[in-house]
C-alpha cells in the first residue's frame, strides 16, 4: 500500500494525501529519484511544503524537496499536484573545495567540506590514494571519480537518498511471473556515444593521448571529442579517456518489462523474466518506472547493456 506525506516548514505535523495518481522513477546514472502526481487533500497546507515522501508500507521510497506543489479546490474537491526530486539531487548542485584529497574513504571525501541533509553514503572501510577535485566539478562528479578509482564502477542511488559505490549483494533476485507481464521491449540509445577522444598532455599539446571506441566505430558512430589534460588521472592518463567513453556509452542497449504490481525493486538488483523471446536471467535493474492510478499499479524495469552493467 502506497502513501504520500507532505511536511510543512516550521510544523511538526505531517499532511497525508490520498493518492489520485503518481509516477516514480529511479535510474542507474541519475543522482536522485523523481516523483510527481496528485493527491486528495481536504484543506490547503498552512505553510510552505518543504518535503514530499512516498512510502511503500513502512519502506521510504522517495524523500525530497518539492520542485512544485500546488493545492487547488475545484468541483468540491481539494487536490494537491506536485513534482519532487530526492534530496540527493543536491549532489549535482554543490561543489567540494577543489584540490587533492589523499588517503580518503568515500564517506570522508563526500563529507569533507559540505554535509548535505538527508543524504547518506555507503560506508567503505578501504581508502584510495587520492582524488583530485577539479574546478566546477560537482559532488556527484567527485563520487563518480572515487567509484572509478575504487572499483571501476559508477555510483548510484539506493533506497531513497543513499549513494552507493558497490553493488548491494544482499538483495535477492526477483522473478517476474509471465502471467503478470503486460509488455516487453528491446531497444538501443546511441545519442551519447563518443567514438574518439583526444586529450592534451601536461604541456597542452594534443595527440599525445588518444582513444578510439571501436564498438562505436563498428556502428558507424563517428564523434570526436577534444579534452584538456585531466589531473584526476595523473598516474593513468588513458583512464581519463576510458572513463569518459564508458559513461558516454551508458544505456546503449536495453531490455525492459512492464508488469502489473510492484515488488520493492532497487537499482542493481537482479531480475529474471522471459516473454516473446526477450529474456533476462540475473540481469541488473538499471531503471525503475512506477505508475499508480485508478487503473492499478504498473512497474517497468529496465536492464541496460553497457560498460558498467555489462552485455545483455
Amino acid at each position: 500500500m502506497f502513501s504520500l506525506e507532505f511536511s510543512v516548514n516550521g510544523q511538526s505535523n505531517i499532511f497525508t494525501g490520498s493518492i489520485v495518481d503518481i509516477r516514480f522513477t529511479k535510474e542507474r546514472y541519475t543522482p536522485y529519484t523523481t516523483l510527481s502526481g496528485r493527491a486528495m487533500l481536504t484543506s490547503p497546507p498552512q505553510g510552505m511544503i518543504k518535503a514530499v515522501s512516498l512510502f511503500d508500507g513502512d519502506t521510504l521510497m522517495h524523500y525530497g524537496l518539492p520542485d512544485k506543489a500546488e493545492w487547488t479546490y475545484k468541483n468540491g474537491f481539494g487536490i494537491i499536484s506536485f513534482s519532487s526530486k530526492g534530496f540527493s539531487a543536491a549532489l549535482g548542485q554543490n561543489q567540494l573545495t577543489p584540490g587533492m584529497y589523499t588517503n580518503t574513504t568515500f564517506e570522508k571525501l563526500m563529507n569533507s567540506t559540505i554535509v548535505l541533509p538527508n543524504v547518506e553514503y555507503e560506508q567503505l572501510d578501504d581508502t584510495i590514494n587520492y582524488v583530485y577535485i577539479k574546478d566546477n566539478d560537482t559532488m556527484w562528479g567527485a563520487a563518480a571519480a572515487f567509484a572509478r578509482k575504487y572499483c571501476k564502477e559508477y555510483p548510484y542511488i539506493s533506497k531513497s537518498n543513499t549513494v552507493r559505490v558497490t553493488k548491494d549483494t544482499a538483495l535477492p533476485a526477483l522473478d517476474v511471473p509471465e502471467g503478470d507481464i503486460v509488455s516487453v521491449s528491446r531497444g538501443v540509445g546511441l545519442s551519447h556515444i563518443i567514438s574518439h577522444y583526444h586529450m592534451r598532455d601536461v604541456e597542452g599539446t594534443y595527440n599525445t593521448y588518444n582513444l578510439t571506441d571501436q564498438s562505436a566505430v563498428d556502428l558507424d558512430v563517428i564523434r570526436h571529442k577534444h579534452i584538456s589534460f585531466d589531473r584526476q588521472w595523473l598516474s593513468d592518463p588513458d583512464e581519463a579517456m576510458k572513463s569518459r567513453a564508458d559513461y558516454a556509452a551508458r544505456a546503449a542497449e536495453y531490455i525492459k518489462v512492464c508488469y502489473n504490481g510492484y515488488n520493492g525493486e532497487d537499482i542493481r538488483q537482479a531480475v529474471n523474466f522471459s516473454a516473446q523471446g526477450i529474456t533476462a536471467q540475473g540481469k541488473e535493474i538499471s531503471r525503475i518506472d512506477l505508475t499508480v492510478n485508478s487503473k492499478g499499479t504498473l512497474t517497468t524495469l529496465w536492464c541496460y547493456g553497457d560498460e558498467y552493467t555489462k552485455a545483455l
